[in-house]
């Protein structure tokens, strides 16, 4: 079988193959098919799933993994702990942290492990004695109570409204004790009642009451719109893909504003949202919610 041919009936079987199904063929061991392409099939199912979020970042892990190998493609029998140990110490050199390198590696391991319960590769483990796990930072950014007053009060007049409205999430994100961006996003007028803010984690379902301050009435009111009852009518889209493109687009967006904020605060460390949640955290011991208001 000439090479092309072969390449066509590996895509073909990517693409046909049913859900849950091996991707080998029948008493076929699709000699010389790649960790790459496998990869990128699981980026297409993650997005048929409407992950997109998911989809996208392991894309951008691929593109790490990519640029390391300088081609588009390695064998499975080529994948191995050599690869691995050599990719590890690239990253390194790369100067990136400790969490971002076990995040790449961790991720490419996941992947090699369904490539083997599909059948695809041989189940060894390239990645024995190599640590992937996520150490937490003891001292995480964050601001202080006197610096969320000041990037409360800061005059923004002759700024953009994106850089009101990344200063208004912000604190919207610290006073509702670190809600997640995208718990924010859905909020509607329904999730208000009785002096009460009570919503479910998009990611947890865990649901979370807190109290409705008039500060957060007050963010709110500044973004209220006729026809809609989202707090937050920035995701109009109506397919769920399209819905994470401008949910993505909008976060960036917001993050940016946000470090142009933390530029003119002089803290020293980029401002973003991460750190609005973190800020909350590092203050939960020591003030009450009435104190930031």
């Amino acid at each position: 079988m000439d090479n092309n041919r072969k390449k066509n009936m590996q895509t073909a079987i990517i693409t046909l193959s049913p859900p849950g199904d091996s991707w080998r063929g029948a008493g076929e061991e699709l000699e010389g098919f790649g960790f790459i392409a496998y990869a990128n099939s699981r980026v297409e199912k993650l997005r048929d799933e409407g992950r997109y979020d998911a989809a996208n970042k392991l894309k951008m892990y691929l593109r790490r993994f990519i640029a390391y190998l300088g081609k588009n493609e390695v064998p499975f029998k080529d994948f191995d702990a050599l690869l691995i140990r050599n990719y590890h110490t690239w990253l390194k050199n790369q100067e990136l942290g400790r969490n971002t390198i076990s995040l790449y590696i961790r991720n490419l391991k996941r992947v090699y492990r369904l490539a083997v319960d599909d059948g695809l590769a041989a189940d060894s483990n390239p990645f024995e004695g190599m640590d992937v796990s996520y150490r937490v930072k003891k001292d995480r950014n964050g601001l202080t109570l006197d610096e969320v007053k000041r990037l409360r009060d800061l005059d923004l007049s002759g700024e953009s409204e994106m850089t009101v409205f990344a200063r208004d999430i912000f604190l919207f994100t610290v006073y509702t004790k670190g809600m997640r961006s995208d718990d924010i996003f859905r909020l509607t007028r329904k999730n208000i009642k009785n002096g009460q803010l009570t919503y479910c984690q998009h990611i947890t379902g865990k649901e979370i009451s807190i109290p409705w301050e008039q500060a957060l009435q007050e963010i709110a009111d500044r973004y209220k719109q006729e026809g809609t009852t989202r707090l937050f009518p920035v995701i109009t889209a109506k397919s769920p893909r399209e819905q994470w493109r401008q949910y993505d687009g909008i976060l960036h967006r917001i993050n940016y504003s946000l470090k142009k904020l933390g530029e003119m605060m002089e803290l020293g460390y980029p401002l973003n949202l991460t750190v609005a949640r973190h800020s909350w955290q590092n203050m939960v011991k020591r003030i009450r919610i009435s104190d930031i208001l």
